[in-house]
């Protein structure tokens, strides 16, 4: 909600998709996301970000964060 109160140019379009139906791009979007989550390294560049995307990270979500925990105790466990 602060975002979207204090940055004129913030939109969000949420759509429903059922998973892999047949959607134009679903694929090639899903493959995309994953490539991003891995590294910032495969983030798009700052410059073709929008203002309020280019200078803070976003919260990450709890099953990254879960993810993470995760194997960060598994790798000292061996």
């Amino acid at each position: 909600m602060y975002i979207a109160k204090n940055h004129e140019d913030f939109a969000v379009a949420v759509h429903w998709v059922p998973g892999h139906s047949d959607v134009h791009g679903n694929e090639e979007a899903d493959k995309q996301a994953k490539l991003a989550a891995e590294s910032r390294r495969n983030n798009s560049p700052p410059a073709k970000l929008p203002k309020y995307l280019r200078y803070d990270t976003l919260p990450l979500s709890i099953s990254a964060l879960k993810e993470v925990h995760h194997k960060e105790t598994h790798t000292r466990w061996e």
